[in-house]
């Protein structure tokens, strides 16, 4: 049996995840950490609920993490420094706080995995960006998320852009013709990232590219939050056998 403990289990993200724990037999929510009491009527019998990290009692398998950009941090540090495996779903982390993630999980020897995006599309897309990006050096990348979304660009975006730079990509010269009121533009390891924050959308990403008299786009929609959920399954089904803190569901699906 895998105990989980759900952080951020109050939101959207949070209460789908509670759906497919829920389908897992050998899964149980055995704990849950909330900012302020839930709406929601009822927990199983078997969760507790905390409402502060100093609040926290018992062992877990595993945390998984759907809070919030200022909070993540804090929540990750804790669940390692008490050796129960993070699996992170929250954006805002900067790579200095990865990296010092990553030091205080190999300390600790409780590895995890820090998901820009649960989304295994979102992952391919990422994964054909950096092979186009070595034949098409040109590039952009334009993302659209939900209003609720804090955060701009997205975790899933600068995350790309760091590929396509690895990959010696870059955007020729940033255009910000299609700029709006909802929208903001910047410049991520030399790649230029257009945000827009948008009623009807749960996540969007293309990656643009530019070769003289020729282009290519990679786009990728999650048109509702259950396209999130194979990939939390994924991620819990191999967080636990972590040494390491790995960014990325890519470094579980065996892509190269």
């Amino acid at each position: 049996m895998k105990t989980i403990l759900l952080a951020g289990a109050a939101g959207k993200m949070g209460q789908a995840i509670q759906r497919l724990i829920v389908e897992h037999d050998d899964w149980q929510l055995s704990a849950v950490l909330l900012h302020h009491p839930s709406t929601q009527s009822a927990f199983p019998a078997e969760t507790k609920i905390f409402y502060k990290l100093d609040e926290i009692q018992g062992d877990y398998d595993l945390w998984l993490d759907v809070t919030r950009p200022e909070t993540v941090f804090q929540n990750a540090s804790w669940a390692i420094s008490h050796h129960i495996h993070p699996i992170i779903g929250t954006s805002g982390l900067t790579d200095d706080q990865i990296q010092t993630l990553q030091q205080a999980a190999l300390k600790a020897k409780t590895g995890g995995i820090i998901a820009p995006n649960f989304s295994i599309s979102a992952v391919l897309m990422m994964y054909f960006a950096s092979l186009a990006a070595k034949f098409m050096s040109n590039v952009g990348i334009e993302e659209i998320h939900h209003p609720d979304k804090v955060d701009a660009p997205s975790g899933t975006a600068k995350m790309t852009a760091a590929i396509l730079a690895q990959a010696g990509a870059a955007t020729a010269k940033p255009d910000d013709s299609r700029l709006d009121d909802q929208s903001q533009s910047n410049l991520v390891d030399g790649i230029q990232i257009i945000s827009k924050r948008q009623a009807g959308y749960v996540a969007y990403q293309s990656v643009n590219f530019a070769n003289e008299y020729e282009t290519l786009s990679i786009a990728q929609n999650s048109l509702d939050r259950k396209s999130f959920m194979p990939g939390v399954q994924l991620a819990i089904k191999n967080a636990d056998q972590q040494t390491t803190l790995l960014v990325g569901l890519d470094k579980i699906m065996g892509l190269k």
